[in-house]
């Protein structure tokens, strides 16, 4: 039985550090400078989200395959639970830079792979994920390379949609040329106001009805090539996500913006009262399963 004392809902974004290997215009993630959570307070948080028996955590950040431990914290996470159900479904979110062999140690662990690919424009892709070069044919190999050899793992391919390739996005499956390369899921996002994204907004955020109108386009290519589409609004986003920051604050989405109620280990009463009417649990599992069904 979960433990009575944890009041989590069934799936929580582990956020583990904000450094990353690219400067991309639109995170929403922690900011870089801000220092990586430690290891042992990561097998800490790991431990106790076992204790609540979550059923599903995306681990990002950041890029969390920076961090020397991630291939180890993955292996704890997923074991099945001491009451014998099965262990929660793990999501790596990274933006596919790691080299293959980092990632042989952690795709085995892993449930879903969450993978970024933002225009089938090329110039469009490089301002957007801006930072390494050739980052999209990095994705693309990737991708490749889970598909033909790492079967179980399902893959979710994510687009933000801002001004910089509002033209260019609808067409990202066109750059997967296999079939059986596909993504089991694609995600398109509006972009949100948060952090790098707030800095940014004036610039890069699209209007409501300027997003609805790339979902269309996009809704015509997701049925063309027979791929399962889901839609983030920022309408949607208070009430669907709890993050864990890689100071162990818990974040809440409260009118679109973030909002901090407290440590997970220090201040537990703080979070239980903050938590409180923050997360809606139908919403936050719709969230998850819509965007990372099970097979």
């Amino acid at each position: 039985m979960p433990d009575p004392t944890l009041r989590l809902p069934d799936y929580v974004d582990l956020r583990l550090l904000g450094k990353c290997n690219l400067s991309c215009p639109f995170c929403f993630g922690p900011r870089h400078e801000v220092p990586s959570m430690e290891e042992k307070d990561a097998f800490r948080v790991v431990e106790l989200l076992r204790r609540a028996e979550l059923k599903g955590v995306v681990i990002s950040g950041g890029e969390p395959t920076l961090l020397p431990y991630l291939a180890d914290l993955v292996a704890e996470l997923s074991l099945p639970l001491p009451s014998g159900a099965p262990g929660p479904r793990v999501v790596l979110s990274t933006n596919g830079l790691a080299p293959v062999r980092t990632m042989e140690r952690i795709l085995p662990h892993l449930s879903w792979i969450a993978l970024p690919l933002e225009s089938v424009d090329a110039e469009q892709h490089r301002r957007m994920r801006t930072g390494v070069a050739p980052h999209r044919e990095r994705v693309l190999g990737l991708l490749k390379e889970v598909r033909t050899r790492h079967r179980r793992v399902q893959v979710k391919l994510g687009t933000v949609v801002t001004r910089l390739n509002a033209t260019g996005a609808p067409g990202v499956l066109d750059l997967i040329e296999e079939d059986e390369c596909l993504p089991d899921v694609w995600k398109v996002y509006q972009m949100s106001e948060t952090n790098y994204g707030a800095d940014n907004r004036d610039w890069l955020a699209v209007s409501d009805e300027s997003f609805e109108a790339v979902v269309e386009r996009c809704e015509k290519t997701a049925a063309n090539r027979g791929v399962q589409l889901q839609l983030y609004r920022n309408s949607t986003r208070s009430g669907s996500y709890l993050f864990i920051d890689p100071d162990c604050q818990v974040v809440v989405i409260d009118e679109g913006r973030e909002r901090r109620i407290g440590d997970l280990f220090e201040e537990s009463e703080k979070v239980a009262a903050g938590l409180r009417g923050a997360i809606d649990h139908t919403r936050n599992a719709g969230n998850f399963s819509g965007t990372y069904p099970e097979p």
